[in-house]
C-alpha cells in the first residue's frame, strides 16, 4: 500500500487553524464588548491570522495535489502544482511568523516600564524583522526564474542556487525564531513580577503568555527535518514533517497572543455563575443580611415593602483607572512618568463615598408600608457613611 501522509498534515492544519481562530475571536470579543479597547497589536494579530489562514489553505491545496506522498504515487501533472503551493507556503509561513512576533512585541511594549525591558523587545524585534526579510527573498528568488522551482518537472529551463543554501538559511531562521519566542515568552515573567497583582492572576497571565515558549520549541523541533528542504526527487514526501511543525509553530504563537487578554472573559463567566447562585436568597436570611447593612427593617416581607433614602442624601464617588494591556479596564498601569510609584505595576485605587446630612427635621426619614394603605411610618433619622478603599488586580 502506498504511503500517504497527506491526511496527517491536513488534520494538523485543521486543528491549529481552528484553535487559532477561536482564540483570536475570543480576544476580539473581549476587546469589543468587555473592555472596548483596541490597539496596534490587535491589528498585527488580524494580519497574522489572515496570513496563517492563507498558509493553511495553500498547504491543504498542496495536500490535494500530492504533498505527503511519494513522487511515484503522484500524477506527473500534479507534481508542479504541489510544488507551487509548497513554495507559497514557505512565503506565507515567513510572513505569518513576523506579524505574530510584531503583535507580541507591541503588546509587551505596553506594559514595559523599565528602559532595559523596552530595549530587549526592540532588539529582538529588529533581529526577527531583518532576518525574516532576508529569508523571504531568499526563498522567493532561490531559482531563476522563480517559477523554475515548480516548472522544472515540466522540462522548463532555469537554475537554482546551491541546494544547501535554503536548508541552512531555514535552520538559522528557526534558531532566530526560537530565540525570539523565548525572549518574548520569558520577559513577561520579569514584567509581571513587579506588578501589583495577586499570585493567582500572575500565574494565569504567565501561563497564557508561556504558550509562546511552546512555539519556540516547535521551531526547534523542525530543525532536524529541514535538511530535506533541498529539492530532491522525493521532495513532497520527505518534507511532510517540516510542513507539520511549520503549522504548529505559528498556531501556538497566535494562541498565545490571543489568550493573553482573556482574563475579563473568565471573570465575567465567574461573576455570572456567582450571581446565578445567589440570585434567590432564602427569605430567612434577608432580614439578617439587611440588618448588617444598616437597612430599616419591617415585619413585612421584601416584596411588600418600599425603602427610600432621604432626599438630602448626597452620593459622591471617584474611580481612578487606566486600561490594562491585559484587557482589563479595572487595572492601572503605574510607574515612571505615568504618576505611579516609580516601580511600575498594575493596581486599582477606587474610592466610593455615600453620606447623608440631617436638616433639623425630626421626621426626615420615612418608610412607606407597601400594603397599599398609604400609611407612612416615621423613623429616627439615620446617618450612613460607607467608604471602600482597595487595591486589586
Amino acid at each position: 500500500m502506498a504511503v500517504d501522509r497527506g491526511p496527517e498534515l491536513a488534520s494538523v492544519l485543521g486543528l491549529f487553524l481552528g484553535l487559532a481562530t477561536v482564540f483570536v475571536c475570543l480576544r476580539f470579543y473581549v476587546k469589543t464588548f468587555l473592555t472596548k479597547s483596541w490597539g496596534s497589536d490587535d491589528v498585527f494579530l488580524i494580519i497574522a491570522l489572515m496570513f496563517f489562514t492563507t498558509y493553511c489553505a495553500c498547504s491543504a491545496t498542496g495536500v490535494h495535489y500530492g504533498t505527503g506522498r511519494h513522487v511515484t504515487d503522484i500524477p506527473l501533472d500534479d507534481i508542479p502544482k504541489a510544488l507551487y503551493y509548497w513554495w507559497l507556503c514557505e512565503l506565507f509561513y515567513t510572513l505569518t511568523t513576523v506579524f505574530i512576533r510584531l503583535s507580541i512585541a507591541v503588546f509587551l511594549l505596553r506594559i514595559c516600564v523599565k528602559p532595559i525591558h523596552k530595549n530587549i523587545v526592540y532588539g529582538t524585534l529588529t533581529m526577527v524583522i531583518l532576518f525574516s526579510i532576508f529569508y523571504f527573498f531568499l526563498v522567493l528568488f532561490q531559482c531563476t526564474p522563480y517559477s523554475y522551482f515548480w516548472e522544472q518537472y515540466l522540462g522548463k529551463k532555469g537554475s537554482c542556487i546551491n541546494p544547501a543554501a535554503v536548508p541552512d538559511a531555514s535552520i538559522a531562521h528557526s534558531v532566530v525564531s526560537f530565540t525570539a519566542d523565548w525572549i518574548l515568552g520569558l520577559l513577561p515573567i520579569a514584567l509581571i513580577y513587579d506588578l501589583k497583582m495577586n499570585v493567582r492572576t500572575k500565574v494565569s497571565v504567565a501561563v497564557l503568555m508561556g504558550l509562546g515558549l511552546l512555539a519556540g520549541v516547535a521551531a526547534m523541533i523542525r530543525v532536524p527535518f529541514i535538511k530535506t528542504l533541498a529539492l530532491t526527487d522525493d521532495f513532497l514526501f520527505a518534507t511532510t514533517d517540516v510542513a507539520i511543525w511549520s503549522t504548529v509553530e505559528p498556531g501556538l504563537g497566535i494562541m498565545a497572543i490571543g489568550g493573553a487578554t482573556l482574563r475579563p472573559l473568565f471573570r465575567s463567566f465567574y461573576n455570572l455563575s456567582t450571581r446565578s447562585a445567589s440570585s434567590h436568597p432564602h427569605p430567612s436570611n434577608w432580614r439578617k443580611s439587611n440588618s448588617r447593612l444598616g437597612y430599616i427593617k419591617n415585619q413585612d416581607p421584601p416584596s411588600q415593602r418600599q425603602i427610600q433614602l432621604r432626599s438630602d442624601v448626597r452620593r459622591k464617588g471617584t474611580v481612578t483607572s487606566i486600561r490594562s494591556p491585559f484587557g482589563d479596564s479595572s487595572e492601572v498601569v503605574g510607574g515612571g512618568r505615568e504618576g505611579g510609584t516609580g516601580k511600575g505595576g498594575i493596581n486599582v485605587h477606587k474610592t466610593v463615598e455615600v453620606s447623608s446630612t440631617g436638616d433639623g427635621d425630626s421626621d426626615g426619614s420615612w418608610l412607606e408600608n407597601g400594603s397599599g394603605s398609604g400609611d407612612v411610618t416615621p423613623v429616627t433619622p439615620w446617618p450612613m457613611t460607607m467608604r471602600d478603599h482597595g487595591d486589586m488586580a
